[in-house]
């Protein structure tokens, strides 16, 4: 049985296993099985653990279009008031939207729609907040992190807004759920788990060296800021799993290197990692200081392209960031689509920025140009850069619709 996390096919089986485990009282993590899931996902998963995983597969595959279609509902709900389209439009909205987040999209279908589902669950919570039901909203916040901790980026940009209702219904729901595996595991073997994951997890966080994370070696594959940054400010050595010619064979140091990969600076770990997280926390600090006005009114316009742009921070401040998480560009597509149909126009910095992001997120995917020449434009991390661009589009969008609202 394969435990590991590399693989996105391979993720509903481990998930589905350690289901199992918790029901037979297993430890969890043996073995390094979903080690950065807290036990609360193994949890979730345990009632459809009852079955065999093609079972199970059937029983959840609707799973992922229903998140498609709930999440743009929501979307067009979120808009329709400041973007009034016509049936037609919102039809081709909704298409485009899908078409920029397509590779995302289709990477979390043999996960069968798990990170759409989180998202839509994030983005309902949105929904809520701004239908003035602040309690429902952190409920739903709360339900999410407790699966996974970004949604908790959500409940601090609530903090930010000073809505203190929803807020404390989050921390309140997530704590809750957090520690509802007790109740299966017994009081020993939930503090044996949830120790070894928080021990997985703050070393990770604190690893001083920005190429390796919670699993060790940061692959290809991890589209997240921090390997990124650190591709460009060390010397990968041949054989690292963030080389494009040993990625899917790092013991293999016998592979000839590849001519068309140039590195950068040749930092230090520890000086690399220190550039790492201040750029994190220069980010961070930059979108918290133009956030930071409280909100009047839940459904101020301009409050749902915050909300996309820390949809996209999640994003690229996650440790691991594999294609399949991506899906959360969907939201900053669709708004920036619905505003372009509504205007009839696509504004120069926003549709630039978009352009950019579409190029390394559409268009350079593997059917289309091969696997080798992919894995060559993954180790340039041009999809995070393209993440980059797709925020800046949505932070210049946001600028323009709040300078419309001031009279």
């Amino acid at each position: 049985m394969r435990v590991g996390l590399g693989d996105p096919k391979g993720d509903f089986s481990n998930h589905l296993e350690s289901g199992r485990r918790l029901l037979r009282g297993e430890f969890l993590y043996a073995g390094g099985l979903n080690i950065v899931y807290p036990p609360f996902w193994a949890l979730v998963h345990a009632p459809f653990s009852l079955l065999e995983d093609r079972e199970g597969r059937i029983l959840l595959f609707p799973l992922a279009g229903l998140s498609i279609a709930a999440l743009l509902w929501i979307l067009n709900r979120l808009t329709r008031a400041r973007y009034p389209l016509g049936g037609e439009a919102r039809f081709w909205c909704g298409v485009a939207a899908v078409a920029l987040s397509s590779q995302f999209l289709a990477r979390d279908l043999p996960l069968l729609g798990a990170n759409t589902a989180l998202l839509t669950l994030a983005w309902l919570a949105c929904w809520l907040w701004s239908a003035g039901r602040p309690a429902l909203a952190g409920a739903c916040l709360g339900l999410g992190a407790a699966l996974k901790c970004t949604p908790l980026i959500f409940v601090a940009w609530l903090a930010l807004k000073r809505q203190w209702w929803a807020v404390a219904a989050a921390l309140g729901v997530a704590a809750a759920a957090t520690l509802s595996p007790v109740l299966v595991m017994g009081t020993e073997a939930y503090r044996q788990a949830m120790g070894h994951w928080i021990g997985v997890v703050v070393r990770g966080l604190g690893e001083p060296d920005p190429s390796r994370g919670p699993l060790g070696g940061d692959k290809i594959e991890n589209l997240a800021l921090r390997p990124a940054l650190a591709r460009y400010l060390m010397v990968f050595p041949h054989g690292h799993p963030g080389r494009p010619e040993t990625s899917d064979h790092p013991q293999r140091p016998d592979d000839p290197p590849s001519p068309f990969y140039l590195q950068c600076l040749d930092l230090p770990p520890a000086h690399a990692g220190a550039v790492v997280r201040a750029v994190h926390a220069a980010l961070v600090l930059t979108l918290a200081w133009l956030f930071r006005k409280k909100a009047s009114s839940p459904d101020e316009p301009a409050l749902v392209w915050e909300y996309a742009a820390v949809t996209l921070l999640a994003l690229l401040l996650s440790p691991i960031t594999w294609k399949a998480h991506a899906v959360a560009v969907l939201p900053a597509c669709y708004l920036l689509c619905r505003r372009a149909l509504w205007q009839r126009k696509l504004s120069r910095g926003p549709g630039a920025l978009l352009a950019l992001y579409a190029v390394p997120g559409v268009l350079l995917n593997r059917g289309l140009c091969g696997r080798s020449f992919i894995k060559l434009v993954d180790a340039y991390r041009l999809k995070t850069i393209g993440f980059l661009c797709l925020l800046g589009a949505v932070l210049l969008a946001w600028r323009e619709e709040r300078d419309r609202d001031v009279p």
